[in-house]
Formats: structure tokens, C-alpha cells, sequence
């Protein structure tokens, strides 16, 4: 406050904008990790602040690339994707929290108007995630043929463009492309990995 002219006038203080902390995980919309990454946020602003934002990719090392070009970004991965292991043993990266957060409900989908027959389930075609393609052995009880692509969320996406007529995915990703469901198998409990930049 300073005195002038016998009137006060205030110092105007500079504003500082808050941190914007960035969340980097597998895309598109409708996956799992995406699916857990809005959990992660929800429950960290404690610790990342209230301004944070999510981005998704194709890959996850596309997201740990962002991580370590950009300041105050962080890549969330799944301990069910088998590339995890090369992330740990990066030195320019270091894993800052474990936590856990189930999956969505895991099924079978099909497109709305899709002529679906029972015994369709003796000769499947079915485009999926690696991670959950033995679903379908243990509650199917069938042996099937994968089109292997790198998100659930592709996979329910491919079918609604008509590419394939079945897919294994999650709920969110079901309802995110307009599928139905034709068998529910389940949530899938998993643990995720955070990672930031590391000290080289």
C-alpha cells in the first residue's frame, strides 16, 4: 500500500497462474487406461494440483515421449501391457506411484443390427487388446481367431465401421461406439504405473 497524494493506493500483486499438470495415456476414447487415468485425476489433486489434463495416443511409448519432452507431463500404463518392462529400466524415466483401479466390465460386442446366431461362438473372429484375449477361452470356452489392434477402444471402433463383426472391449468403449453387448465376462482387477521424467 503506498501513500500518494494523501491517498492509498494498492500494489497490485502479480498473478500467478496455477501449474497445469498433464496426464499422458492410450487412446482413443473409451479405454481402459483412459478409464483410469480419470480415476487417477480425480484422486491426485493433492498431489498434481487441481489443473490437470488428459491426453490420449495411439502407443504408450508415444505418451512416455511426450513425458519426457514436455514439462509436467506424467504417462500412466497398465502392468498388463508387456512392454511396461522396458519403461522401468530407463533411466531418464523413474515410476513415481503404483496404484490400483479395475477395469471396466469386459464383453463380447456386435453392432446393433448384427444377425447374431449361437453358434456363431464355435467360429469366432473377434479383433481385440493382446491383454484380455484369453477372456474368451475362460468364459466362452472356445478357441477363436484375434485381429490383434493396440487400444479395446480400436477394437469396438472397428466394428461399428463394420471391419469386423465382433470385438472384445469394455463397457465404456461399448456404449463410447454404439455396440451391444452379446456375453459380459468381467471387470478385470489391475494395478497402473505412473511415470514422470527422470534424473539423468
Amino acid at each position: 500500500m503506498i501513500l500518494k497524494n494523501d491517498v492509498f493506493h494498492f500494489k497490485e500483486e502479480p498473478i500467478v497462474s496455477p501449474k497445469m499438470f498433464t496426464v499422458n495415456t492410450l487412446g482413443p476414447k473409451g479405454t481402459s487406461s483412459e478409464y483410469a487415468a480419470k480415476h487417477f485425476i480425480s484422486h491426485s489433486t493433492t498431489t498434481l494440483g487441481t489443473h490437470t489434463k488428459l491426453s490420449l495416443y495411439d502407443t504408450f511409448e508415444t505418451c512416455i515421449e511426450h513425458t519426457l519432452s514436455n514439462a509436467l507431463q506424467y504417462t500412466l500404463v497398465p502392468h498388463a501391457y508387456e512392454g511396461i518392462k522396458h519403461f522401468y529400466m530407463r533411466p531418464d524415466l523413474q515410476l513415481l506411484q503404483i496404484f490400483r483401479c479395475d477395469t471396466p466390465m469386459y464383453g463380447l460386442a456386435v453392432r446393433p443390427d448384427f444377425p447374431f446366431q449361437e453358434q456363431m461362438l464355435h467360429h469366432l473372429k473377434i479383433v481385440s487388446h493382446p491383454a484380455p484375449v484369453n477372456l474368451i477361452q475362460y468364459f466362452i470356452h472356445q478357441n477363436a481367431e484375434f485381429e490383434l489392434v493396440n487400444s479395446t477402444s480400436t477394437a469396438a471402433q472397428k466394428v461399428r465401421d463394420g471391419e469386423f463383426d465382433f470385438a472384445l472391449t469394455n463397457e465404456v468403449a461399448r456404449a463410447t461406439y454404439g455396440l451391444t453387448f452379446i456375453r459380459t465376462f468381467k471387470s478385470i482387477p489391475m494395478s497402473w504405473s505412473i511415470f514422470g521424467k527422470g534424473e539423468m
